[in-house]
């Protein structure tokens, strides 16, 4: 596996943005890698569309082959948001990246990149091992309309299929990142839908609300609840659209 994670560390007043203050930002980005570098073991593959080069702070992790920094000068269309940004990120990475190019059968931990989760390595050990290769995981609400795209994982060749639907997102429109991610996995036949069974735990808040992600402590019934709940949703899915 390879982790993705997504960044914007100067939006310049990207509309439908609550967080624009650049230094916050970066220092959410920072913590963020730093986690995932030394909580993890995976290769990382950091992709930045605003320009800004702060790889000087992780010069032993790129120079040692575990990071890769990449920037590049996107959102020249802030009009259609920063779902469209997003979009832009990881076609950038899919193009550049030479972690992801070299390893093209890997699945691709996304993860919006000021996000930590923290039980990232319980999720991806339990989803790698029970469920198949071509399985793409992230979780949609009950009514199955909308997608949480916080945390995505799916074989590359689901990254290359989104772009399709990816090249129409306009927040301006009323048509998200949320969206194109669950009319892809909703048309590419050859992938499988599954929700998570084991909840994110995520830290960090919303670029969009600037609401703040805080772990709320479950009892077991709640957990076997959700576990059926993820259960059904995954039956629902397929019989629907698959």
């Amino acid at each position: 596996m390879i982790l993705l994670l997504t960044g914007c560390i100067n939006p310049n007043g990207m509309p439908f943005t609550a967080l624009n203050n650049k230094e916050e930002r970066q220092n959410q980005y920072v913590k963020a890698l730093h986690f995932y570098l030394s909580q993890t073991r995976y290769p990382i593959v950091f992709t930045e569309n605003s320009g800004t080069d702060i790889s000087i702070l992780f010069q032993k992790d790129i120079e040692s082959g575990r990071m890769e920094y990449i920037t590049f000068m996107g959102n020249q269309e802030k009009e259609r948001g920063k779902g469209y940004g997003e979009c832009e990120i990881i076609k950038y990475a899919l193009e550049c990246s030479k972690l992801i190019r070299n390893t093209p059968d890997r699945r691709i931990v996304k993860i919006t990149g000021r996000l930590i989760i923290r039980n990232i390595n319980v999720i991806l050990r339990f989803h790698r091992t029970i469920f198949p290769k071509n399985t793409v995981f992230f979780n949609i609400n009950s009514e199955l309309n909308f997608s949480d795209s916080r945390l995505i994982i799916a074989p590359t060749g689901f990254y290359y299929a989104f772009q399709n639907n990816g090249k129409d997102i306009n927040d301006s429109a009323g048509y998200y990142f949320e969206h194109a991610l669950l009319d892809t996995m909703k048309s590419e036949k050859n992938y499988h839908y599954s929700p998570f069974f084991i909840i994110p735990q995520i830290e960090g808040s919303s670029g969009s609300t600037g609401f703040t992600y805080e772990e709320v402590p479950h009892s077991l019934r709640f957990f076997v609840r959700y576990f059926k709940l993820a259960i059904s949703q995954r039956y629902r899915f397929k019989k629907l659209y698959h």
